[in-house]
């Protein structure tokens, strides 16, 4: 834990592991990013190619199951 000022520990924001997708869980569209290593522009990419967004209102998700099935749907990857 990391102290404020006043010298009382204070919370620091939850580390998130590149690369680690759990298929039953749904990530904000910034953790996602995150989690993949992606930047706004890779993110907009798959999005056109095909990864399915869920939006409420002005929140964007994104399930695990549909991360991994998109990046194993893509050219070039090998199962």
């Amino acid at each position: 834990m990391a102290n404020s000022e006043s010298g009382r520990p204070t919370e620091r924001p939850p580390q998130y592991v590149p690369g680690a997708i759990v298929s039953d869980a749904i990530y904000r569209a910034d953790e996602a990013k995150i989690r993949m290593g992606w930047g706004d522009a890779a993110f907009r990419a798959a999005c056109r190619r095909g990864l399915k967004v869920h939006r409420v209102g002005k929140r964007a998700y994104v399930t695990g199951v549909d991360l991994v099935s998109f990046i194993t749907s893509q050219r070039g990857i090998e199962s």
